[in-house]
């Protein structure tokens, strides 16, 4: 492979599902202070500010254990109703078993859901996953955009607390493709001990269109760049980068963007962001032959495939009369 890299400073059976309340066990009570900030801030934002200092929430599916010679663990970001994703994602790059001789395995994070297919609800799906292939790492808050950052933290809690062994970390959203083959690769010479945080490495201001996902006020956040952090599509961490992300982490409010948040994080640890061209969070490139099994065998992550491009893409990948030539220039 041939990316480039810049640096920044800054199985046992799977276990029954855990089921709860649909009431948290952990009462937390709104911030009324709130009340004096500005009415114009929509309410998805006030009400973020209510309970942003609500960051303790119970468990509802946990996963089969991490084992001891864990190498790489891919924790994917998703909800409830995208069972075709998780679906393809067991069955393509996130198969569970060994790369290049090291144990990787797959997990998916995922919030509470209320949603139903013919009327029967999702939760009974995700149970049933659980069951069968003992992957799910849920929590009982609900899986909203802005929760993410929740998500997040209660990652990085149970990672510190129950796979602290694995030697790394990719987390990535599940409409992702990745090379696992070349994560490992990238990092298999490496010790776990060291930081790495690696990825598309970016950068931005705050939006202040309301009518954009990412709209934060002034009020959140003032006019001034955000810190450095890694397109949320996919990026890889050390598992010293983990641990050490806990502990930022716990002392820094809740942000309702995951990524900013992270990035807030690394801020506060100082250590080096390392941006690889191999990561395509936002896709490839304009011109770019979407479909080139040739261009995908050389990447890390390309973001925005739906489970039959996955499965297509990984196919493709596999065939052994892929023949690839480097072009000349």
């Amino acid at each position: 492979m041939n990316h480039t890299d810049r640096h920044w400073n800054t199985s046992p059976s799977a276990p029954p599902p855990q089921s709860q309340s649909t009431v948290d066990v952990f009462k937390c009570s709104l911030n009324d202070t709130v009340n004096n900030i500005s009415s114009s801030i929509p309410p998805t934002h006030r009400n973020f500010l209510m309970y942003k200092h609500c960051r303790t929430f119970s468990r509802l599916l946990s996963p089969i254990p991490c084992q001891k010679d864990l190498f790489l663990l891919l924790a994917v970001k998703s909800t409830a109703i995208q069972v075709d994703r998780r679906s393809a994602l067991r069955n393509t790059w996130g198969k569970k078993g060994y790369v290049q001789g090291k144990k990787v395995k797959l997990l998916f994070l995922v919030g509470k859901s209320s949603d139903t297919i013919q009327g029967y609800p999702l939760q009974q799906v995700l149970e049933w996953e659980s069951r069968e292939f003992g992957d799910i790492l849920q929590w009982n808050f609900d899986d909203s955009f802005f929760n993410l950052t929740l998500k997040e933290v209660h990652f990085l809690k149970w990672f510190s607390l129950e796979c602290r062994w694995a030697h790394y970390v990719f987390k990535g959203d599940d409409d992702v493709f990745v090379h696992t083959s070349n994560l490992v690769e990238y990092v298999k010479d490496n010790k776990p001990s060291e930081q790495l945080y690696a990825g598309n490495i970016m950068s931005g201001y705050p939006v202040r269109d309301k009518q954009s996902k990412y709209f934060i006020p002034v009020e959140m956040y003032p006019d001034k760049p955000y810190p450095l952090y890694a397109g949320g599509g996919g990026y890889l961490m050390s598992n010293q980068t983990v641990l050490s992300l806990e502990v930022a982490a716990s002392s820094i409010d809740l942000f309702p963007i995951d990524d900013v948040f992270v990035g807030l994080c690394l801020q506060k640890m100082n250590i080096t962001l390392t941006h690889h061209s191999g990561f395509k969070t936002f896709g490839l490139e304009k011109g770019v032959t979407h479909f080139n099994p040739c261009i995908y065998r050389e990447l890390m992550v390309v973001h925005k495939l739906n489970p039959t491009e996955m499965w297509t893409m990984w196919s493709l990948q596999r065939d052994p009369k892929l023949q690839c030539f480097t072009s000349r220039t």
